[in-house]
C-alpha cells in the first residue's frame, strides 16, 4: 500500500465528501430545544448508517435524551485503542436575522462552508470518517485499533452521557482519547490542546414586589427596582482590571508553568487583526497577563445573559417584578465548582440588599483539565498534521470546556488525552455564519490518515 495513492483519492473524491458532509449539516440538530429529538434521532441513524457503509461495526445507544454512536475498528487484541470523540449537535440559531444564509442549507462562498455546525462540530468529526473511508476503501484495513463515539448532547453539557458511560465501562474503554472539538490557534497555525478550563453556569431571580409596579406612582426611591439591585450585584463581581472580586475566588488558582508563559509569549498575537474579525473597539484582558493568557489559562466571569420588565415594542411604564440574569465563570487548575459555588453564596449573602429576595440556581459544571503534552500521541499528530499544514502545531490551552472530556478522564483514568479541530477562532462558532475552511478541512482529512498510520502506543512501548 503506497499512502501517496490513499491521499491523491482524497483529492479526487472532494466533491463526494462534501455531498456527505453537507447531508449531515443540513440536518437541524439543536439540542437545546426538546423539540429537535426527532432531528436528532434522525442525525444519529444517519451516522450509524454512514459509518456502516464504511466498514466500521457500529452501535446506537438511546439514552433518555439524544442517542449516541459508537463505531468502532478493533480486531488487534495486541495493540492500544485510540477512541476519538465528536458531537452532531449544534448550538442555537439566534438571531436568525443575522444569517446571510439559511443555516441548514450549507452555503460554499470562496474557501468556506457556511452552516451551523460545519466548525462546531460535525465538519471536524466527519473528517475522521471520510478518512477512515478513504483508508478502508483503499487498504481493506486500519492499521490500528479505533472506536469513534459521536454524541448528540455536548452542546447542553452532555447530561445523558456520564451514565452511558459507567454502563458500558468495556465498550467505552480506551488507551489515548483524541477529541476533534478545538481548533488551530489561528488562520494557518494549526494546534494541539492539552487542558480545558472548567465551568460554572449560574442564573439568578432578584424579586421585589409580587408583581409588576406603575413607575408614576411608585417609581423614585419608593419601591425597590429589582434590575437596579441586579446590575449592582453582578458590576461588584469584576474590577475594571479584569479581576474576580469574590473573596477567595484566586486561593487555589494555579499558575500557568514556567515554559507554557515562554510559549504562549512567542504565538502570534495580531491585537488589530483581532478587532477586525471580531468588530470590536479594543482587546481587554487581566491585569499582569496577556491577552492570550487571560482567554486560556485565567480564570474569568461573564454575564451571558440579563432581562428584567417590559420587552416588548412600545413603553410600558413599569417597576419590574422580577429580574434574572444567566452568568458564568471559567475555571483553572486547581479550583473546583463546588469551591466557587460556595464562595459565590457567601459573598451574595453579604452584597444582595435586604429589601431584595434572590434565588441561584447552578445551571451546569465542569472541572478545569490538564493532560500530559509529553504523551506519543501528540507527537504522532504532531507529525501528521506538520505533513499537510506544511508547519507543526503549537500546543496550547484552550479556554473553552468540553464536558465529555472530563468524563472519559474521570472515569477511565486516561492519561493520554489530545484535542485537537481544523477551525479557526474566526469561523464565528456559536453565532450566525458559522463556516469552516474547505482547504483546512481536507487538510485535516490528509493529516488524520498520516496520524493512523503514525499512531503508537500510549506507553511508548
Amino acid at each position: 500500500m503506497v499512502m501517496s495513492i490513499i491521499h491523491q483519492i482524497v483529492e479526487q473524491k472532494q466533491s463526494v465528501i462534501l455531498d456527505h458532509l453537507f447531508e449531515l449539516l443540513r440536518i437541524p440538530t439543536i439540542s437545546s430545544e426538546p423539540k429537535n429529538i426527532g432531528n436528532l434521532e434522525q442525525a444519529a441513524q444517519w451516522l450509524v448508517e454512514y459509518c456502516q457503509k464504511i466498514g466500521l461495526e457500529t452501535q446506537l445507544f438511546i439514552t433518555s435524551g439524544a442517542p449516541v454512536v459508537l463505531a468502532e475498528y478493533c480486531p488487534y487484541p495486541d495493540k492500544p485503542i485510540l477512541l476519538i470523540y465528536g458531537h452532531y449537535d449544534v448550538q442555537p440559531i439566534d438571531p436568525l436575522d443575522d444569517w446571510l444564509t439559511s443555516p441548514f442549507s450549507p452555503t460554499i462562498n470562496d474557501d468556506l462552508i457556511y452552516a451551523r455546525g460545519a466548525s462546531d462540530d460535525k465538519g471536524q468529526i466527519f473528517s475522521v470518517l471520510a478518512a477512515i473511508d478513504i483508508i478502508l476503501n483503499q487498504n481493506k484495513s486500519l492499521p490500528c485499533n479505533v472506536k469513534i463515539v459521536i454524541e448528540g448532547e455536548e452542546e447542553i453539557g452532555s447530561v445523558h452521557f456520564e451514565k452511558l458511560l459507567k454502563t458500558h465501562l468495556d465498550l467505552f474503554r480506551s488507551d489515548s482519547l483524541l477529541v476533534m472539538d478545538t481548533m488551530q490557534y489561528s488562520r494557518g497555525i494549526p494546534a494541539l490542546t492539552y487542558g480545558l478550563r472548567g465551568l460554572v453556569y449560574f442564573q439568578i431571580t432578584c424579586c421585589s414586589a409580587a408583581h409588576d409596579l406603575h413607575s408614576g406612582q411608585f417609581g423614585g426611591e419608593l419601591a425597590p427596582n429589582p434590575c437596579f439591585s441586579l446590575i449592582k450585584i453582578l458590576s461588584e463581581f469584576k474590577n475594571d482590571r479584569g479581576q474576580v472580586t469574590i473573596p477567595g475566588f484566586y486561593q487555589n488558582v494555579r499558575e500557568p508553568e514556567t515554559w507554557e508563559r515562554e510559549e504562549m509569549s512567542k504565538l502570534p498575537f495580531h491585537k488589530e487583526t483581532l478587532k477586525g474579525e471580531l468588530n470590536i473597539k479594543d482587546i481587554q484582558h487581566e491585569i499582569y497577563y496577556s491577552p492570550f493568557e487571560s482567554m486560556t489559562v485565567r480564570p474569568t466571569f461573564d454575564i451571558c445573559g440579563i432581562w428584567g420588565g417590559y420587552l416588548g415594542s412600545g413603553s410600558k411604564t413599569i417597576i419590574p417584578a422580577r429580574c434574572q440574569a444567566k452568568f458564568s465563570f471559567r475555571l483553572v487548575p486547581d479550583q473546583t465548582p463546588e469551591e466557587v459555588i460556595s464562595l459565590l453564596e457567601d459573598h451574595l449573602k453579604t452584597i444582595v440588599p435586604q429589601y431584595i429576595d434572590y434565588k441561584i440556581d447552578v445551571l451546569s459544571t465542569f472541572e478545569p483539565l490538564l493532560s500530559d503534552p509529553r504523551q506519543p500521541i501528540f507527537s504522532a499528530l504532531s507529525s501528521a498534521i506538520e505533513k499537510n499544514f506544511n508547519r507543526s502545531p503549537v500546543l496550547i490551552r484552550s479556554g473553552l470546556s468540553v464536558g465529555a472530556v472530563n468524563l472519559f478522564k474521570k472515569i477511565f483514568q486516561i492519561n493520554s488525552i489530545c484535542m485537537t479541530g481544523w477551525g479557526n477562532p474566526s469561523d464565528k462558532v456559536h453565532s450566525p455564519n458559522e463556516h469552516l475552511s474547505i482547504t483546512d478541512f481536507f487538510r485535516g482529512i490528509h493529516s488524520i490518515i498520516d496520524f493512523l498510520f503514525e499512531y503508537q502506543d500510549p506507553s511508548g512501548v
